[in-house]
C-alpha cells in the first residue's frame, strides 16, 4: 500500500507544481485558488502515508531511510503551508512541490520493510528529536529554494517566471524563513543530545553525523549574523552582500543534505549511531 500511496501522492504534487507555474504565468483566479487546493490535497495524501506507516509499524516513522524520507516530505509540505499563510510565497510553492516529489521518489526506491526497533530507538526523545529537526530541515529547504530564486532573478531579471514573482523580495524572505527554521534546528540538536545521553550515557560523542550537524548549525548561525557582520567587511560591496548571503544558503543546505543523506554512503558510516537502518 505504501508504494501505491507514494505514486498517487507524487502525481498530486506534480499537478500542484504545474498549477503553481501556470498561476504565475497566466494569473487566472481559478488557478490562484486551485494551486493551493491541489497542494493541500497532495499534502493530505502524504499525511495518510505517514499515519498509515505509523499504524503499521507501531512506532513513529523514523527508524529507517524510507520512513524518514516520507516524513521529511510531509515536513516540507507542512512548513510550506505555514509559510504560505504567513508570507504568501506564490511561485515558491511550485519548487516546494518539486522538492517533495524528489524526496518521495527517492523513498520509493528505498526498502520499506518494517523491522523491530533497536532499544536505543525506543524513546520518546527520539520522536521529539526527529520532529524538531525535520521541521527545521524543511524550513531550511524552502530557504534554499528562495535563495536559488533570488540568484536566478539576479542573472535573468526579466522574461522569466521569476519576473512573475517580482513582488517578492526573495533576499528578505530567505532570512525570515531561516529565522523561523533555525530554532527548530537548535532544538533538534539539544533534544538529540538528551536522547544520546539516555541511550548511550553521553551527550556528545563526535559521531560523524553529530559533527556535521554542528557544522551545519554553525553555517546557519553565520548566515543569521551576516547582516551585522558584512557591513563591517570592506571586501564585500553592499551590492554583493545579498548574493553572498544567498550563496551561503545554497552551501548551507548542501551541508544539510550531506548530513542527512550523504554521510550514510561514506566508509565511516558504519561507525555512526545515526545511520538509518535498512538502507
Amino acid at each position: 500500500m505504501g508504494y501505491v500511496t507514494i505514486n498517487i501522492t507524487l502525481v498530486a504534487f506534480i499537478v500542484a507544481s504545474v498549477a503553481y507555474v501556470m498561476k504565475e504565468v497566466w494569473k487566472p483566479e481559478i488557478l490562484r485558488k486551485g494551486s493551493i487546493a491541489i497542494f493541500i490535497v497532495a499534502f493530505a495524501l502524504n499525511t495518510v502515508l505517514v499515519i498509515n506507516r505509523w499504524m503499521e509499524s507501531g512506532h513513529a516513522p523514523f527508524s529507517n531511510l524510507y520512513e524518514s524520507l516520507i516524513f521529511y516530505a510531509w515536513s516540507v509540505g507542512f512548513v510550506y503551508l505555514v509559510l504560505e499563510y504567513m508570507y504568501s510565497l506564490r511561485i515558491v510553492g511550485a519548487l516546494a512541490a518539486v522538492m517533495i516529489m524528489l524526496t518521495l521518489l527517492y523513498a520509493s526506491t528505498s526498502d520499506e520493510t518494517i523491522r523491530p526497533l533497536m532499544p536505543a530507538l525506543q524513546s520518546n526523545w527520539l520522536t521529539v528529536h526527529v520532529i524538531t529537526y525535520f521541521i527545521g530541515y524543511a524550513a531550511l529547504g524552502i530557504s534554499f529554494i528562495t535563495a536559488i530564486l533570488y540568484l536566478i532573478g539576479r542573472t535573468r531579471p526579466s522574461g522569466t517566471i521569476i519576473a512573475a514573482a517580482s513582488g517578492i523580495d526573495f533576499e528578505k524572505l530567505s532570512y525570515k524563513i531561516v529565522a523561523f527554521g533555525f530554532p527548530f534546528l537548535t532544538l533538534g540538536m539539544v533534544t538529540g543530545a538528551v536522547w544520546a545521553n539516555k541511550a548511550w550515557g553521553t551527550y556528545w560523542s563526535w559521531d560523524p553525523k553529530e559533527t556535521w550537524s554542528l557544522i551545519t548549525w554553525l553555517i546557519y548561525l553565520v548566515y543569521l549574523h551576516s547582516p551585522l557582520v558584512l557591513p563591517k567587511l570592506s571586501i564585500i560591496s553592499k551590492e554583493k552582500r545579498p548574493v553572498f548571503q544567498s550563496v551561503c544558503l545554497v552551501v548551507a543546505f548542501s551541508a544539510v543534505i550531506f548530513t542527512y543523506l550523504g554521510l550514510s554512503y561514506l566508509p565511516s558510516a558504519s561507525d555512526s549511531a545515526h545511520v538509518y537502518q535498512n538502507q
